[in-house]
């Protein structure tokens, strides 16, 4: 009896313990049904680790059209699988944001899955890819069965190597004037109005006229650089235009008279021309005018009418006006006109009539008395002290502004400390420019000599300027690859000496002036 209440006892404390385990268990189970719900007919599989890596250019142009990765993976059961790959890092973690994926089916064993990199994302990113991000193995449930990250490519990729995004110009509106002077020559003047709409560019392309010279292009800041070939000219822009902004440029050039026009008879003249050179895309707006020579009256054109005619001074300006203008549409043009010849020898004659009144008028007022010369008006010494001073703590705080950026660039400053600093550096520097801006003023109305060393003192500056931002633009350019290491050795060169001419000058100034 005792044994019974004993036995009794032992199984209510061995059923709670059986009923805990079991749920142990169940739950362990469960857990592992999460953590690796793969069935055995999704397969299974894993990566390797192991890569492939090569350039391909599938067009023949010498560039990379993609980057072919190929994936190792070890398949244990036959099944669709799926690869993803993405992200490109070169040694200073710049990235390239780029994926892309492969669904095949695989047997079992060793199989490389190649994976198609765009080469485009690579050369936009300006990223020298060294090693790839992340790979990803799926089944067909789109269950991740393996990951690997960080591995190393064959080689580091030149983002040069591979395929330049396309550049798509948009052309808004060019207004184009031709003009016919009395001495056979004729001027062309032409102003584009752009819009990138694809990648970002440093240069445009624009058309000319067979047998053009004498060219001048420029933006609205002044002279650009572009080099000609087959009849198209490429200009070199003043930085970088991006996706959908837009430039202004100016194309200036002469053509040949014997080419253009020919004489009929004594007075009748033709011009042939075109409203617009060969191009590749829809121009919005187009707008020629053509100005015969003083003199000449307009008789026809062909084979469209005109939408207007001005005369003004004895000369007559033919307009013609298109919109959505295609490549396919024929631009060439005829007019005719009237012109006596005595008009070309007129001009001369006139002239000479100009210059010998002139020179009498020169010879009048020599002999005339000479105006009394305007009193100097003599600047406090204080005010010059006070500008001599005022600009080199100007100079003293722009150094030392660079100095912070520069010490930011290579991490020997906290960010936050930075800009406390750079903040009142700026606030200095705006105080000192406004003194400064007055007391130049007070100065220049002193004479015309200080008047001149204040110019002096304004053109270097802006001299000073202009070479400082050619050299962040050079430094830009050389990154991307764009500019050879011997161009770019000689830009800085130059740029540099401008920069120590311009410093030059205004030391020269300031020390007059402290004098």
């Amino acid at each position: 009896m005792v044994f019974q209440v004993k036995n009794a006892h032992t199984h209510k404390r061995i059923l709670p313990k059986m009923m805990v385990s079991l749920l142990i268990i169940s739950t362990l189970l469960l857990f592992l049904m999460q953590v690796s719900p793969v069935s055995a007919q999704d397969g299974v599989a894993s990566l390797t680790g192991i890569i492939y890596d090569e350039g391909v250019d599938t067009d023949g142009d010498g560039a990379f059209d993609y980057l072919n990765l190929g994936v190792e993976v070890n398949v244990t059961s036959a099944a669709t699988y799926r690869v993803e790959a993405g992200g490109l890092y070169d040694s200073s973690y710049n990235a390239v944001s780029v994926l892309t994926d492969n669904s095949t089916y695989l047997d079992v064993g060793i199989h490389v899955v190649y994976l198609a990199l765009n080469g485009t994302s690579i050369y936009a990113a300006g990223v020298n890819p060294t090693f790839i991000a992340g790979i990803n193995l799926y089944n067909e449930s789109d269950t991740v069965l393996d990951t690997v990250y960080d591995l190393s490519l064959s080689k580091q990729y030149s983002y040069a190597e591979f395929q330049r995004p396309i550049v798509e110009i948009e052309f808004n509106e060019i207004e184009r004037e031709i003009i016919l002077d009395q001495v056979g020559s004729i001027y062309v003047t032409n102003a584009y109005y752009v819009t990138n709409r694809g990648f970002w560019t440093s240069t445009v392309e624009v058309g000319f006229p067979e047998g053009a010279y004498d060219f001048a292009v420029r933006d609205e800041m002044g002279t650009l650089e572009a080099t000609t070939e087959n009849g198209k000219m490429t200009v070199n822009l003043r930085g970088i235009v991006d996706t959908n902004e837009t430039e202004t440029l100016y194309l200036n050039y002469r053509v040949p008279w014997e080419k253009c026009v020919s004489q009929q008879n004594g007075l009748n003249y033709n011009l042939h021309f075109t409203f617009y050179e060969e191009f590749n895309s829809t121009i919005g707006k187009l707008t020629v005018s053509i100005t015969l020579p003083k003199g000449a009256e307009f008789q026809s054109s062909n084979p469209l009418d005109p939408n207007s005619i001005k005369k003004s001074n004895l000369q007559e300006t033919i307009s013609f006006a298109f919109s959505d203008v295609t490549p396919s549409e024929d631009l060439n043009f005829n007019i005719n006109y009237t012109y006596l010849i005595f008009w070309a020898s007129l001009y001369p004659t006139i002239w000479m009539g100009i210059l010998a009144v002139a020179a009498s008028a020169v010879t009048f007022f020599w002999k005339a008395p000479k105006p009394s010369v305007s009193p100097i008006i003599p600047v406090p010494p204080k005010d010059l002290r006070s500008f001599v001073d005022s600009y080199e703590e100007k100079t003293r705080i722009r150094s030392e502004l660079e100095s912070l950026e520069e010490r930011l660039r290579k991490g020997k400053i906290p960010r936050r400390r930075f800009k406390v600093r750079k903040k009142m550096l700026d606030g200095r520097l705006s105080t000192i420019s406004r003194n400064l801006s007055s007391l130049r003023e007070k100065i220049r109305s002193a004479s015309s000599k200080y008047a001149n060393m204040m110019r002096q003192i304004e053109v270097a500056e802006t001299n000073l300027e202009g070479a400082e931002r050619d050299i962040q633009r050079v430094k830009t350019r050389y990154r991307r690859g764009e500019v050879s290491k011997g161009a770019y050795g000689k830009l800085m060169e130059e740029y540099k000496s401008r920069i120590e001419e311009a410093e030059a000058t205004i030391d020269g100034v300031l020390l007059r002036l402290r004098e």
